[in-house]
């Protein structure tokens, strides 16, 4: 049994359905990623782990405890859960050690060195300690954050888009760091983000919801690689969708005959029997533009528009033979590619084929 069991769980506001019959297990120690656009529900689910909204039906379990059945339900106080928020909710009247051991029973001296432990825990000096929240950059309150959650030993640890608002470079190595403490310390996380890339970095697991349900939960590079439908290949990042038509296990398409994937990610054939109409998606990273004459018989393309993005450029080009199918490619930037040029397309890999 999965350490965190989520079962048939429903929430509705008025006539809005939050959550349409989730299911979700977490497994002792790894990192789920809830990942969708805002207003499908993921934040609702988290809300409802950590017992600050009640469930309509369904049933959580957490390490062979029911916490959640039906109507009936364990108080959040009581769930043993760690929370970290998305802007820390650091307490700013409290020092950095006061926010830490704020909750904690223990004697003053247990305090302290509890404190000092996690300070080092998470990368921030022990210095810091007598700060107040405000003396603190954004990555470093976060941190704080983190370690005020770790400070009663959590069995499982809830984060609410805690690194979008940091910036860029700070949002990478602040994740790396949150990350590294929470899997050396063995704790079950589940995080949730509407931030693509963010997920498919922090996650063992990603859970890709829409409309209050789960569209697809498998690896990260399962989820981005294989995904269940256009809709989740789109959102997980730049998706080249297009008609296709199965031959012997291979893809003909205005791309040329391309070799196909032979399952949808979900254990289930997808290049099986007598060929037909499908939809097929390749990546952008699938995609090398060259020189024309570099190869016989390549395909055609004009470059629309060059976009510079420092070390790479967006170029997006449109198909000689059918000017309709139009995507974008992304080269490094000392690429001499220039609007208006015609390029020698050809892919790499297979394609994927939707069922």
């Amino acid at each position: 049994m999965s350490f965190v069991d989520i079962r048939g769980l429903r929430k509705t506001f008025g006539p809005v359905t939050a959550l349409d019959g989730i299911d979700l297990s977490v497994d002792r120690g790894s990192r789920m990623v809830v990942v969708g656009p805002s207003g499908c529900g993921k934040t609702t689910l988290l809300r409802l782990v950590a017992g600050f909204e009640a469930a309509d039906a369904g049933a959580i379990v957490i390490g062979g405890e029911t916490m959640v059945e039906g109507a009936a339900a364990v108080p959040a106080h009581k769930r043993n859960i760690g929370i970290v928020a998305q802007d820390g909710c650091l307490f700013p009247h409290l020092t950095v050690a006061g926010n830490i051991v704020f909750g904690m029973t223990d004697e003053m001296p247990v305090k302290e060195r509890r404190a000092a432990e996690l300070m080092e825990m998470v990368g921030l000096d022990r210095s810091m300690l007598a700060r107040r929240p405000d003396e603190l950059s954004g990555g470093q309150q976060q941190r704080v954050a983190l370690a005020r959650a770790l400070a009663r030993k959590p069995r499982l640890m809830l984060l609410d888009e805690p690194f979008s608002a940091l910036d860029t470079g700070l949002r990478a190595a602040t994740r790396k760091a949150v990350g590294d403490v929470l899997k050396a310390e063995g704790i079950a996380t589940l995080l949730v983000t509407h931030d693509q890339a963010e997920a498919l970095a922090f996650a063992d697991q990603v859970a890709v919801m829409r409309g209050g349900r789960l569209a697809q939960v498998g690896s990260p590079r399962e989820v981005y690689s294989r995904p269940a439908d256009p809709q989740t290949a789109r959102f997980l990042g730049e998706a080249i969708i297009l008609p296709a038509r199965l031959i012997g296990g291979q893809a003909e398409c205005a791309l040329g005959l391309l070799p196909a994937d032979a399952s949808d990610g979900a254990g289930h054939g997808a290049v099986d029997g007598a060929g037909g109409a499908r939809t097929i998606m390749l990546r952008p990273e699938q995609i090398t533009l060259a020189e024309p004459g570099a190869r016989d018989g390549a395909i055609m393309v004009r470059i629309r528009d060059v976009r510079f993005r420092g070390s790479t450029c967006e170029l997006q080009v449109v198909l000689h033979a059918d000017e309709n199918i139009a995507f974008a490619v992304e080269v490094p930037s000392r690429a001499a590619f220039a609007e208006g040029q015609d390029v020698a397309l050809s892919v790499a890999g297979t394609a994927h084929v939707f069922r």
